[in-house]
């Protein structure tokens, strides 16, 4: 699916409803922020997308003894799916942590964590028990957000198929940023539209998604009365 749409691209949709209101007032901003906001929502856990699916593989070693391997995976957002092989081709689930301690036992492993992520593109995983054989432990991540730079900035990995979503989602920012009367009317449009799209978001990572929505809506919110307060105190 085509990835051609930018950021200027949603400020031509918004600027109709938001009485042609810049979405750059000084320098970028807050344009440039609120893109980015709805951007790192839609890729964000739990949300998990087809088209931003990616794969990761690597094999468990005897010697040396160790529980931890770095794989390098630039990209690397959160796992969705994990699994482990043997030698003889038996496929056994893995659970996933977000981490563990060292484990010196030896067995197959039962347990992966993405434990180190040393901002150059290597992430370390560890695996629960250290392994008594080789092994081939596989699985399928979500990719993170690469952050847009200008309005002529592309949305990342998201198609243009998906601009409904965040339009409307940067439709619901801008609004909440000018005081617009019609945010909770954008709000829902905006958290409709996801929500439809993910068929398999059980009632917990739907929440999940909500709480993280409303603790984005307050720091706006905060951003704003500070601004507020700021001018008040200039006379502007």
């Amino acid at each position: 699916m085509p990835v051609t749409r930018t950021l200027q691209n949603s400020v031509n949709f918004i600027r109709p409803y938001l009485k042609n209101q810049p979405a750059a007032v000084t320098v970028s901003e807050p344009g440039l922020s609120a893109g980015n906001t709805v951007l790192e929502i839609m890729l964000a856990p739990p949300l998990k997308w087809r088209w931003n699916r990616r794969s990761f593989s690597f094999q468990t070693t005897i010697t040396p003894i160790t529980t931890d391997y770095p794989v390098s995976l630039a990209d690397f957002g959160f796992m969705e799916h994990q699994w482990i092989t043997d030698s003889t081709g038996q496929v056994h689930a893995l659970t996933g942590a977000t981490s563990l301690g060292v484990d010196a036992a030896k067995s197959r492993p039962t347990l992966i964590a993405p434990q180190y992520d040393d901002d150059l593109g290597s992430i370390t995983f560890r695996l629960k028990n250290t392994p008594d054989a080789v092994y081939t432990v596989k699985g399928d991540y979500q990719r993170k957000p690469v952050l847009m730079q200008s309005y002529g900035s592309v949305w990342d990995v998201v198609p243009d198929d998906f601009s409904h979503c965040y339009d409307l989602g940067y439709l619901t920012f801008m609004s909440l940023l000018v005081n617009d009367s019609r945010f909770p009317v954008f709000e829902r449009w905006f958290l409709s539209r996801v929500l439809s799209m993910q068929e398999g978001l059980d009632d917990q990572a739907r929440n999940i998604f909500l709480g993280n929505w409303m603790q984005s809506v307050k720091t706006i919110e905060r951003t704003q009365s500070g601004a507020q307060m700021g001018n008040a105190a200039r006379g502007t």
